[in-house]
């Protein structure tokens, strides 16, 4: 069983940050900055749970501040994550019946977005160290038909993709629900998002690839 910390989420970050920054510097056009967007926006993620993490640690978890924290990471979760994969891969997806389908994901994604974040606002979270993980206490199980809308959303973009590297980033971040769900099912949501970050380190090589082959 891995032990997940503060020095983890911010380790995760810190690379993630860079990868993200190195891949911002291969984008050749205006509609690949939300693909290379992603390393840092799960950067920004883990940054604010390894801030959660030193907060509970120090036994703050009651506080306005945790609370905030908790909130921020679960904004990122359950509000960015099911609209975002779809609206990145759209961007830069070529083929017609491929974009088509990813529209339709995209509306669900947002609609999904509106009915967690108003169920986020209406049941605030308090987040928990549960055996070397944060838990954020939640009715819902990985393994529940529920899941099924929101991992279509945040999966099924990029398992759809035209483009080999952002259907291996699709896998990985499938891969990691997997695991996170059977492993760590009482703190799925934060060992997900800390396997999809690392995860979307790969997405770097989709831009050195492309400007290897736009240079020729």
């Amino acid at each position: 069983v891995l032990c997940f910390s503060a020095t983890a989420s911010f380790s995760v970050a810190a690379i993630t940050a860079m990868i993200g920054i190195a891949a911002f510097k291969q984008v050749k056009r205006p509609r690949e900055l939300m693909v290379a967007a992603v390393p840092v926006l799960f950067a920004a993620q883990q940054a604010v749970e390894g801030s959660l993490w030193l907060q509970l640690s120090s036994g703050n978890g009651s506080t306005t501040s945790a609370a905030g924290l908790a909130f921020t990471f679960l904004i990122f979760a359950v509000v960015l994550w099911p609209i975002y994969p779809a609206l990145a891969v759209l961007s830069i997806e070529p083929a017609h019946r491929r974009r088509v389908v990813l529209s339709g994901i995209a509306v669900s994604g947002c609609l999904l977005s509106a009915y967690l974040f108003g169920a986020l606002v209406n049941d605030p979270p308090v987040a928990v160290i549960r055996d070397h993980s944060i838990a954020y206490p939640s009715d819902v199980s990985p393994f529940s038909w529920r899941q099924v809308p929101y991992l279509l959303c945040t999966c099924g973009p990029s398992l759809m993709s035209s483009h080999k590297t952002i259907r291996t980033f699709g896998l990985i971040v499938l891969l990691g629900f997997a695991v996170s769900a059977y492993a760590y099912y009482w703190a799925f949501i934060s060992v997900w998002c800390f396997f999809a970050a690392a995860g979307s380190s790969v997405l770097y090589f989709h831009f050195k690839r492309e400007a290897i082959m736009a240079n020729g």
